[in-house]
């Protein structure tokens, strides 16, 4: 650890130590509430040393988001395009890749999550780019969605917008309930569960299209054992007028 007082700027540790603590003090106290006096106190360096990598607690903040772009979202996309395959061959392997780098890098990750939040109608040049980045994810899911439409797997009724964002969300809602709860949950069966969940979602739409078709007989049907019941019901109230008559004229 380089000591508070010295400035051993060649150490090419230095910047990846002043990201790390950057990324968890913006996670505690966020990126408004923290001062370049907190970075350079909880990796134990000067201020000169921290100016020496990064000309402002912004470009600190840009250098962030630009490593989960480049680490993460360009990765899988990268990955997955270049795959051959179904569907769900490939929304599998997707849901792997981010579920274990979330895993590897929950800081960075549930990170970017709460940064985005905090710069959310900012108009600054950080949110654009976070828009962008959350922009070229959706497009890919909704690439992955029109390729099971074509396919059939996914039914053609089926938004392939709205649908990734709903995807986008459900990861979003996991992994801050995994990072809540990480001493509770097993991060590998609770990853696979909501992956089943999701698929379940997509993939059994049609089926749920024919049971939307099938209930107009169950409807049609109804009104005729209404029919039923009510001329049950007719026919008993008879024949308890008649047993009160039979009982009243022997008692008279």
């Amino acid at each position: 650890m380089i000591k508070k007082g010295s400035d051993k700027r060649a150490n090419p540790k230095m910047k990846e130590n002043i990201l790390r603590q950057a990324i968890n003090l913006f996670l505690h106290k966020g990126y408004r509430g923290t001062t370049i006096e907190d970075i350079t106190d909880s990796v134990s360096i000067t201020k000169g040393a921290f100016y020496w990598h990064f000309k402002s607690k912004d470009q600190l903040l840009q250098t962030i988001i630009e490593h989960y772009d480049t680490s993460f979202v360009d990765e899988f996309i990268k990955i997955i395009d270049s795959l051959t395959g179904s569907f769900l061959t490939k929304y599998k392997h997707y849901h792997k890749y981010i579920t274990e780098f979330a895993l590897n890098n929950r800081e960075l990750c549930v990170g970017f999550m709460t940064l985005s939040a905090e710069l959310a109608g900012s108009g600054s040049e950080i949110e654009q780019k976070i828009n962008a980045i959350y922009l070229k994810h959706l497009i890919f899911l909704n690439n992955l969605i029109e390729l099971g439409k074509k396919e059939g797997s996914i039914s053609m009724e089926l938004d392939a917008d709205l649908t990734a964002h709903a995807i986008m969300a459900i990861n979003n809602g996991a992994l801050l309930e995994w990072y809540m709860h990480q001493n509770k949950i097993n991060g590998q069966l609770f990853a696979k569960t909501y992956r089943d969940l999701i698929l379940k979602g997509l993939l059994h739409r049609n089926l749920m299209k024919n049971e939307r078709k099938d209930s107009p007989k169950a409807t049609s049907s109804r009104p005729e054992v209404i029919r039923k019941s009510a001329s049950s019901r007719e026919v008993n109230g008879k024949k308890s007028d008649q047993m009160a008559r039979v009982k009243l004229k022997q008692h008279k």
